[in-house]
């Protein structure tokens, strides 16, 4: 590989010495998903999923009729996803370019550098190549770091690493009362709409309060486990943690983010393939956007997450980029993207977008990726620089379909399913000539309701409630055959008024199918 990047340039004193905590404090609570991670000696952590795009080996290769662009980054590049490869397949179909577009998703919600550059880095010592490797971030980096140092944890390894790497007896006890609560929900989510009685009003009000209970059990343990402090200890001794405030904390992470973006462009590079970087937008940067008055409200909370001290964080991090610029990456700050856009973008307090916001920042990625798109759609793709050439070319993953058009009638005809809403708040999901590969993949199901305080208070920053499910168990309420192979699916949605609701099919590569249900007042 080329020499290593120079070393980051050194901070003002107008930036260095920016207010932050002088103590350590507990931070808030955040989405967590320890049960459902397993341990990765070079990402830190990944989805416990042999079919997920970060395990599948040997790694994804370019080919003679793809333009193969790799993905990087949290949750919300994560989220970015299916909005992404959206843009990206439209982009091709209208500029008539004959490769098809084929995205690597190696996002991972909580990760933040020098996640991306491990991950990067295994992907091509394992044989993998790609055209572009794009990286999506900026918002793990300052939370996530900082999140670390509160709980003695070296700010730099990955999130919750102390309980990753090792569980003592309290938090193995916590994990088995998860999974109790989650095969009691399932249980209910089953059991109940069988029941005799289910449509009766007492049954619904009592099946639905034991519903919620077990949610929010599961939740509060979650949380426990997440923030479980330990006596003892393996990731590392006191002395790998030289910070003794914020401040310090964040300019490092800042550093980090700048040398781990450096070394992923030089390493891109190095594989054959352009490096593009681009810096997440958030509504806590000073300016960037008209909140709406529902983002005000619900998602604008700057006290609450007052441990990542954005106002003078994230000018670090654009500060940092221009440096990234003049070494030669194609950095790109998306930080002000919606500053013309009065209307709700965010869907949670700290950095997510709702579908309108996703689709935007998929389309200005896609915008400045446009001179390396072009150029790989209509060159042959070269070979691998050396010493990084494969032994044998690999055939592509298949690309996901382009996403259908979301109506917003109450009732959608879509490529694999009917769906429609019957009496008593019943979801119908109905196929005729129906086989099992239409039903082997999960469901999503997303519900917005019209008052967020409905919701459980785990999921209120988020906007919506999460049902997803599988067929024919997983949490389905129902499912049978009928007469002629059709397949019906039905699905008790709450009782609480429902503004809108999305759902649909996905897999490991992205989505499906999706439709969107509005039920105006």
């Amino acid at each position: 590989l080329p020499p290593p990047p120079p070393p980051p340039p050194t901070l003002s004193s107008e930036t260095a010495d920016f207010p932050g905590l002088t103590r350590r404090i507990q931070p808030p609570p955040r989405r967590t998903r320890l049960v459902n991670n397993i341990s990765h000696p070079y990402y830190g952590f990944t989805a416990h999923s042999p079919i997920s795009p970060l395990n599948v080996m040997p790694p994804p290769q370019t080919g003679p009729d793809t333009v193969v662009i790799a993905l990087l980054g949290g949750s919300v590049a994560w989220d970015v996803i299916p909005y992404f490869q959206q843009a990206l397949t439209r982009y091709f179909a209208d500029h008539g370019l004959a490769k098809e577009p084929v995205l690597v998703q190696l996002p991972g919600i909580g990760m933040k550098q020098p996640q991306q550059l491990h991950i990067a880095s295994f992907m091509f010592t394992m044989g993998g190549n790609f055209d572009i490797l794009v990286n999506l971030d900026g918002y793990n980096e300052l939370a996530f770091s900082y999140e670390n140092f509160a709980k003695d944890v070296f700010p730099f390894f990955p999130i919750h690493w102390n309980k990753q790497v090792f569980l003592p007896g309290e938090e193995i006890v916590l994990i088995g009362q998860i999974r109790a609560a989650r095969g009691q929900l399932s249980q209910l989510q089953q059991t109940g709409p069988a029941s005799l009685f289910r449509y009766t009003a007492l049954y619904g009000i009592l099946h639905r309060y034991r519903l919620q209970q077990t949610e929010t059990r599961i939740s509060q343990l979650n949380y426990a486990l997440a923030n479980h402090q330990s006596a003892r200890r393996r990731e590392q001794p006191d002395a790998y943690i030289p910070f003794h405030n914020t401040a310090q904390v964040h300019q490092e992470a800042v550093r980090v983010w700048y040398r781990s973006s450096a070394l992923l462009s030089r390493l891109a590079t190095a594989g054959g393939a352009d490096y593009y970087h681009f810096l997440q937008p958030n509504q806590y940067i000073p300016n960037s956007k008209p909140l709406s008055q529902k983002e005000r409200r619900d998602y604008y909370y700057p006290v609450r997450i007052a441990s990542a001290d954005y106002p003078n964080t994230y000018p670090l991090l654009r500060q940092f980029g221009q440096k990234l610029q003049q070494q030669g990456v194609q950095y790109f700050d998306l930080t002000q993207i919606f500053n013309d856009h009065p209307e709700t973008l965010y869907r949670d307090e700290c950095c997510h977008l709702n579908p309108k916001g996703n689709e935007l920042l998929a389309a200005a990625m896609v915008q400045r990726l446009e001179p390396a798109l072009r150029r790989h759609a209509v060159t042959p793709n070269p070979e691998p620089a050396s010493p990084l050439t494969v032994a044998a070319p690999l055939s592509r993953p298949a690309a996901p379909p382009t996403l259908p058009a979301l109506s917003s009638a109450a009732l959608a005809t879509e490529p694999d399913f009917q769906i429609s809403l019957r009496p008593g708040n019943l979801l119908l999901y109905v196929k005729n000539n129906c086989r099992p590969e239409h039903t082997a993949t999960p469901f999503f199901l997303h519900i917005t309701p019209d008052d967020l305080s409905d919701l459980p208070p785990d999921r209120r920053r988020h906007g919506f409630q999460s049902r997803d499910f599988s067929f024919p168990d997983g949490g389905v309420h129902s499912g049978r055959w009928g007469g002629n192979n059709t397949c019906v699916i039905e699905r008790i949605l709450p009782n609480y008024p429902i503004a809108s609701l999305r759902t649909g099919q996905f897999n490991p590569v992205g989505e499906i199918w999706s439709t969107e249900m509005s039920f105006p007042e």
